[in-house]
């Protein structure tokens, strides 16, 4: 069982949500984007603790467009989330017989599925915010009857049950008796009864041997005695000392972790460790619960969901990076948050979701998948349509469903409508294929994902949290746009701008398209050369309208970087080539030429640090460039 899909409204800083979810996901973006109020919403839909008077909400939690808005006006909180078969038939018969009143069976997918709406809001007449809760049918509509006993809830909970680890996971707290984990895993310890009164003798004889150690511990219990004498109207009374855990339980209540770092570091508790080894330890340890005992407190088949905000608190990089395949490891489902870069370099394309906080509350993006459609009949032509596509179609025979796995061509398109020229739904096909066709754009292939995999590891963490993209060629691009934008009061790090080097990370047109997918606003300089001219042919032949590739690509236009830089700068650069070993006696193609083959160790370095120096020479600088840093401030 896994939720793949969740719906929030009015919750927060949420005013419509409709998100799916994975095996893993993780949601990335700002501070107070929105991420920790989707993983809110999990827990208290999934809960069985809701709070005061039964709910898990409070009248802060309502969504409000501004300030003057009364929550007990607002249509309340609604929070859905459906969990579904990963593939048809794949749940176990226990989860069909004892949640059998509430699953429901998709006609067109073929799965198993359970949808829980979880709402509150004001009621008049009790005069606070109320919650209730309902299992819905495949068509989002109230199941009533059994369905609405309030065993189907608590079952259904025990199968799904949601754990969260907020980023201040204190190592304090999560080992001790208090825990959702350790105290249950202390308590599932049993003692046989021989054991548990041997270990009475061994204590006591122990605490008796401390007190025999020093006259002045008897002393101190006969003092404290005296105590009795006035509770119990001069009465003798007696009091003793424990020096030591007199029961079994006494003795586990107190354990805890000791561990070391390495083979030549000492053994330490592990609250006397950084704060990174703790988060981490806390972490192990659901996957401790989960492995040992889960089923023990819940169910043999639960599935259990991890809300994890932070995992890479306290972390250094390389270690940050390194956590994400331990956390995609652990057990169940993941609902994961991160701010950190590197963990994000690690996790696959299709597991990120980008979290904005817009003018419409928080939106969450992420990239389109596979394009499909139903209500295609098979057929000999389609069979052999698909057969000789190269893997671009894919076809599910039982439900009739057509998937894109790229780009579909206007010839494909036709051909399809071929296979149905004499059938009477060639009009829905037609339909639905120019649906397909228009979200086929969207598309990013597997294909281009590995390339991204391969190339943009490095830069990949840093361009997701960003607000806007700037993709120029290469390194020497790179250094001298950092210091113009930077000369010319736009800072690109302030201002949430990630520039990306293309070439050296993969292929423009792959960046832009990426950027469409994603809605990120992005620009591109390109040299006015063969390369610089395909790189724009490439992004025209993704799908982007020729007005939009006008507005948001540039060409220098003097050709190439070199180029552009030996015409305007003219004699300003003779000092800088000379710095860097070049013959001031060379001019215009040839200076150009040797410019570009000392790579981008050379001339873009002594220039930034040229424009750093001093700000006026920036307006010496291509205007491509200084045209584009100025259309980033109004960029949508």
């Amino acid at each position: 069982m896994r939720i793949t899909r969740l719906r929030i409204e009015n919750f927060r800083s949420i005013r419509r949500l409709d998100v799916p979810l994975g095996k893993t996901t993780v949601f990335i973006g700002p501070n107070n984007a929105g991420k920790t109020a989707i993983l809110e919403a999990l827990r208290i839909a999934l809960t069985s603790r809701w709070g005061q008077r039964g709910t898990g909400f409070t009248d802060y939690d309502i969504h409000l467009a501004g300030d003057e808005e009364d929550p007990k006006e607002s249509p309340g909180v609604a929070i859905e989330l459906q969990a579904e078969e990963v593939k048809s038939g794949k749940w176990p018969e226990d989860v069909q017989r004892d949640l059998s009143q509430i699953v429901q069976l998709d006609p067109e997918s073929g799965k198993h599925s359970i949808t829980l709406r979880v709402t509150c809001a004001w009621n008049e007449t009790a005069g606070a915010f109320e919650p209730a809760w309902e299992f819905l049918n495949v068509d989002r509509q109230r199941l009533p009857g059994p369905a609405a006993r309030r065993q189907n809830l608590d079952q259904f909970r025990r199968y799904l049950p949601v754990f969260y680890l907020g980023a201040l996971r204190d190592a304090s707290d999560e080992f001790s008796t208090r825990s959702q984990f350790w105290g249950k895993l202390l308590r599932a310890i049993k003692i046989p009864a021989h054991l548990e009164s041997r270990v009475q003798r061994v204590l006591g004889l122990v605490n008796r041997r401390l007190l025999q150690a020093d006259p002045n511990l008897s002393k101190v219990s006969e003092t404290i005695a005296d105590a009795t004498k006035i509770a119990a109207r001069n009465e003798e009374g007696d009091v003793d000392l424990s020096l030591v855990p007199l029961r079994s339980w006494d003795l586990l209540s107190k354990a805890g972790i000791v561990l070391r770092n390495d083979s030549d570091s000492p053994l330490l508790p592990l609250q006397r460790h950084g704060q990174g080894v703790q988060s981490l330890s806390v972490i192990f340890l659901f996957r401790a619960f989960v492995d040992h005992l889960l089923a023990k407190f819940y169910m043999a088949e639960s599935a259990p969901v991890l809300a994890l905000e932070e995992p890479e608190a306290h972390l250094h990089p390389q270690a940050a990076r390194l956590l994400w395949s331990h956390v995609n490891e652990l057990p169940g489902q993941k609902v994961v948050t991160t701010h950190s870069p590197y963990f994000v370099q690690n996790v696959p394309f299709r597991d990120l979701r980008i979290v904005r906080l817009t003018e419409l509350g928080t939106e969450v993006r992420q990239l389109p998948p596979a394009p499909s459609a139903s209500g295609f009949p098979h057929s000999k032509a389609l069979a052999r349509l698909i057969a000789g596509s190269d893997g671009l179609l894919e076809y599910e025979k039982r439900t009739q469903t057509l998937t894109i796995k790229g780009r579909l061509d206007k010839a494909t398109c036709k051909k399809l409508r071929k296979c149905y020229r004499d059938h009477e739904r060639l009009g829905e096909v037609a339909i639905a294929l120019k649906r397909l066709y228009a979200e086929s754009v969207l598309y990013i292939t597997e294909d281009e994902l590995r390339s991204l995999e391969t190339w943009a590891r490095r830069i990949r963490g840093e361009i997701f949290f960003a607000e806007k993209w700037m993709i120029v060629e290469g390194q020497a691009d790179y250094l001298i746009v950092q210091a113009l934008a930077h000369a010319r009061g736009y800072d690109l790090d302030e201002y949430g701008v990630a520039l990306i080097d293309a070439q050296n990370n993969g292929a423009p047109a792959t960046f832009a398209a990426l950027a469409r997918a994603l809605e990120i606003p992005w620009l591109a300089v390109f040299d006015n050369d063969n390369s610089g001219r395909q790189f724009i042919k490439n992004i025209c032949s993704r799908g982007f309208e020729e007005n939009e590739v006008k507005r948001r690509c540039r060409l220098h236009d003097a050709g190439t970087l070199e180029q552009q830089l030996v015409l305007d700068l003219g004699d300003n650069f003779t000092p800088i080539i000379k710095e860097i070993g070049g013959n001031p006696e060379l001019k215009g193609k040839n200076l150009a030429d040797w410019l570009h083959q000392q790579g981008a160790s050379s001339y873009p370095v002594r220039l930034a640090e040229k424009v750093r120096k001093d700000r006026s020479f920036a307006e010496y600088l291509p205007e491509a460039f200084r045209q584009a840093i100025d259309d980033l401030r109004d960029l949508r």
